[in-house]
């Protein structure tokens, strides 16, 4: 069952309003600070005095980009971030928020299309797999992996009665939107630690990978780049 903002002419309003309420919901539950912080951030500090780019696979709104330009600024990292999404709707509010935001540039991309056709450091994707067939993410790896200098951070789902049952408490205060029925039809959509593994192992030249957990109902698989980097000295 696909989410009901994921439908092509849902309508408009209540798409903008889900938006707005998921950059709220993932500030409670969706752990990217500490994800970020620890896989990006920590990592660009080992050799700080380059510039990095970062490319966030189903961007949404963009607040998670926006945190992230500003703490990489504080710790004296230059960072960049080419925020994608495919719904235009989508891309033109988050322009209205964020399009001013320096180091960010907000793009209407297919990411299953073409290949990044430019150096990448980092790939990001929250809450992004998800919507996706295996078929299709097998797709995405393999498409972006050997372009990645460094690691692709995919942040999803953990499938859990006890995340089910918390995130149907908590969406009760976001009303009229899509917040609720497409976040409990996420949950229903997530993975197990074990699944991303084996989609990890399945993706060819995919390299060292790893897969963990992080509360509240998060899994998290991080895998290294294929392309050639100063990083392969580590």
């Amino acid at each position: 069952m696909p989410e009901l903002m994921d439908i092509p002419g849902c309508d408009e309003a209540f798409l903008l309003r889900t938006v707005d309420q998921f950059a709220s919901i993932n500030r409670l539950v969706a752990r990217y600070r500490t994800i970020l912080s620890r896989l990006v951030l920590d990592d660009m500090a080992r050799a700080p005095d380059r510039p990095y780019h970062l490319v966030d696979m189903g961007a949404g709104g963009c607040d998670i980009d926006a945190w992230l330009l500003r703490a990489a600024r504080r710790r004296g990292l230059d960072l960049r971030i080419t925020a994608c999404d495919i719904d235009p709707r989508i891309i033109r509010h988050a322009r209205a928020r964020f399009g001013d935001v320096p180091g960010l540039d907000i793009r209407e991309q297919d990411l299953l299309g073409e290949p990044p056709g430019e150096d990448v450091d980092y790939v990001f994707a929250n809450h992004f797999l998800h919507h996706l067939e295996e078929e299709q993410i097998l797709r995405l790896v393999r498409l972006w992996q050997p372009s990645v200098r460094r690691r692709l951070v995919f942040s999803d789902l953990l499938r859990s009665r006890w995340a089910y049952l918390g995130f149907a408490l908590l969406s009760l205060a976001y009303r009229r939107s899509f917040a609720r029925t497409d976040g409990l039809i996420s949950i229903r959509k997530g993975f197990l630690p074990g699944e991303l593994a084996r989609l990890a192992e399945k993706t060819a030249g995919s390299g060292s990978f790893s897969v963990g957990k992080r509360l509240p109902g998060r899994t998290v698989l991080c895998i290294d780049g294929g392309a050639s980097d100063l990083a392969k000295k580590h």
